[in-house]
């Protein structure tokens, strides 16, 4: 028995190549708003629904008050976790939205207001997107928002700020009512060459979800999704496609370090239980439904689903743990990896856990002023170092070391990476002064508040 792809939209060749679905809710007074099958923690709730890679998150709190600040906490915690875009009232000042962006959200979602959009010059372009309320009364003939102001106007003057733009219908229909999808195309039609475009809650069911996507849109799920009208696995799967004459998925199965550890095979069933069940799961040709690990032990932890630029093979993104993926015992069924920095990460945190005789490892991770001493002795001879192969040497301790503490404070590759990620987003830039000597934590920054040009 197998449940297949059935996708019934081919994805045009000039879709962008977008994210079918991003996930998204309300935060008030740093709890989720709204009920429905979501629990009030965000932290708790982000890597449940997160698992296509990114989340939209609103803040609905009265600005500048308590909750506001609690919700905003809550917002720079889910960004230690996931790549994240931020929305909400409050972020109407140039100075909040570069502060945000230079947190690590990945974007930042503004609500159009005409001709007050001034705040917003400078930022880039492509981390921005404006929110614009289509009026319910919209038809392909009269394309209005909820104010009675033309639409190509507002996307004309959104334009000159914002790279994307998202939609959303005045008032919500009844769960009966389809998506007006002629309404969606003109709307689509009306925007310059480049400007991307997603819509708020606007897909009712999964085919709506497969067909914004065949078009290049991304459905951003708030309400449907936190009442369970439109389930994550039911809209992923809606837009998969197979030409298998079984109708399975090839899915590429890779660790956090993108290390690839095996292939496997993919239905809408198994796609179910992994997302429920946040799990590897798969579709065996000759078993049928297979769970990763539950008798070998060799568990996965699901991190992420990707799909494909055609939408007929996916990424699972895991955590894998005992022996490996492979069933010969081994990490991957590729072979060895070793010299993977995620392999010597691995190596590290299984000697804190559990170090044979005579570790060297094990002595560093018990002596806090020896592991020190020897990090800032390799970071010396790798300043000191002048040749490639010495450099590249003396790299590799200074890698070995700092993982070693990242390992003795039970820090993973997966936190480093996400912090370089947050790093590398951001839009203004400190001059990188040197610390003076004996510079300690909590003392003033040589920087100051100065920021480099943008």
């Amino acid at each position: 028995r197998s449940m297949s792809a059935q996708n019934r939209y081919k994805r045009s060749h000039s879709a962008m190549n977008t994210n079918p679905v991003v996930p998204s809710f309300k935060l008030k007074d740093g709890k989720v708003d709204g009920g429905g099958t979501y629990c009030e923690d965000p932290l708790e709730l982000t890597p449940k629904i997160g698992m296509t890679g990114e989340l939209m998150v609103w803040v609905v709190d009265e600005l500048d008050s308590e909750p506001e600040k609690a919700s905003l906490g809550k917002v720079e915690g889910i960004l230690d976790l996931m790549p994240c875009r931020v929305g909400g009232s409050g972020f109407n000042s140039n100075g909040k939205v570069y502060d945000w962006l230079d947190k690590g959200a990945t974007q930042v979602v503004v609500t159009y207001v005409p001709a007050n959009l001034g705040f917003l010059d400078g930022v880039p372009k492509n981390r921005l997107a404006l929110l614009l309320s289509l009026s319910s009364s919209c038809s392909p003939d009269k394309l209005v928002l909820e104010d009675g102001k033309p639409l190509q106007e507002a996307i004309d003057e959104a334009a000159y700020y914002a790279d994307a733009v998202m939609i959303q219908f005045e008032t919500a229909t009844s769960e009966e009512s389809p998506l007006n999808r002629p309404v969606v195309e003109k709307v689509k039609a009306t925007l310059p060459k480049g400007m991307r475009m997603s819509i708020l809650d606007g897909a009712h069911t999964p085919d709506d979800v497969a067909w914004t996507d065949s078009i290049g849109m991304e459905s951003i799920l708030c309400s449907k999704m936190q009442n369970d009208s439109i389930p994550l696995h039911q809209a992923l799967g809606a837009c998969l496609v197979s030409d298998r004459p079984d109708g399975l998925i090839p899915t590429v199965v890779v660790d956090e370090d993108l290390v690839s550890l095996g292939l496997c095979y993919s239905n809408l069933e198994s796609v179910k239980e992994a997302v429920v069940r946040q799990v590897g799961v798969y579709w065996s040709r000759t078993r049928g439904l297979w769970i990763k690990g539950l008798t070998s032990g060799a568990t996965q932890d699901l991190l992420r689903i990707d799909l494909d630029c055609d939408r007929d093979a996916m990424r699972f993104v895991v955590r894998q743990s005992g022996v490996g993926f492979c069933h010969m015992e081994q990490m991957s069924c590729f072979g060895d990896d070793h010299g993977t920095l995620g392999a010597l990460m691995r190596t590290l945190i299984d000697r804190k856990q559990s170090a044979p005789a005579g570790s060297y490892t094990k002595r560093l991770f018990d002596d806090e002023a020896l592991l020190k001493s020897k990090l800032l002795e390799e970071c010396e001879e790798l300043l000191a170092a002048t040749d490639k192969k010495e450099v590249a040497w003396e790299t590799a301790d200074v890698l070995y070391f700092a993982f070693a503490a990242c390992a003795r404070n039970e820090v993973n590759l997966a936190q480093v990476q996400r912090n370089l990620a947050r790093k590398a987003l951001r839009v203004r830039r400190r001059p990188g002064n040197a610390k003076p000597a004996g510079w300690k934590p909590g003392d003033p920054s040589p920087d100051g508040d100065a920021t480099a040009a943008k």
